[in-house]
């Protein structure tokens, strides 16, 4: 039997080190992740800022073959990564980092246990600068600096005329049909451990 957990939260929320976490505890793990497959941003502004004022169909959402990979992995095939190219082994337990959760009929109706990370716009949007503005200071050069700060300047523009709707609305959507709601606040190693407890009781 394998068991699809999913991780959702918003940008920042902490997902990728609750999954990455959650595969060192439960061993017997693998994780697949939504950001390899989407291609929301790699569509026009003008796209999405449409798509949006339409209502933001979570089901328009564009993730070519995940919906596919997944079902797959939950039957005990292998997948590969469509950027890496990596293989995905087919685990009794499959950490899926979503950010649509089970309002996304393609990938939702596979989720066995949905987790949501509640973690406050405002943190989760520092957590997003400060990888950012750290990975700018680690880097000597003045291009790259300066890279980063225009990055900065285009991404702080999309957030405050888009960005932060669309959280709004996913937290809507996704929070309330979650299994189990934890604090992104919380020290990760205790999260970790209470998610875990959580998924071994519940799919054993």
């Amino acid at each position: 039997m394998r068991y699809v957990v999913g991780v959702a939260g918003p940008a920042g929320g902490g997902k990728t080190s609750l999954v990455e976490g959650l595969v060192r505890e439960l061993v017997d793990a693998a994780s697949i992740h939504m950001d390899d497959y989407e291609r929301m941003t790699l569509q026009p502004a003008p796209w999405i800022a449409e798509w949006a004022a339409r209502g933001a169909d979570l089901d328009e959402y564009p993730v070519p073959l995940l919906g596919e990979h997944l079902e797959r992995l939950k039957r005990g095939l292998p997948v590969e990564r469509p950027a890496s190219q990596a293989t995905i082994t087919p685990r009794k337990y499959l950490l899926f980092e979503t950010q649509l959760g089970r309002a996304h009929r393609a990938t939702g109706a596979l989720i066995d246990m949905l987790v949501w990370i509640d973690t406050p716009l405002e943190i989760a949007l520092a957590r997003v600068l400060k990888d950012v503005t750290g990975g700018a200071l680690r880097n000597t050069g003045k291009v790259g600096r300066s890279d980063a700060l225009a990055w900065l300047d285009t991404y702080l523009e999309s957030y405050l005329a888009l960005v932060r709707h669309l959280m709004i609305l996913q937290r809507e959507r996704v929070r309330p049909q979650a299994d189990v709601i934890v604090d992104g606040c919380a020290e990760r190693a205790a999260v970790v451990r209470e998610v875990r407890d959580r998924i071994l009781r519940a799919l054993p």
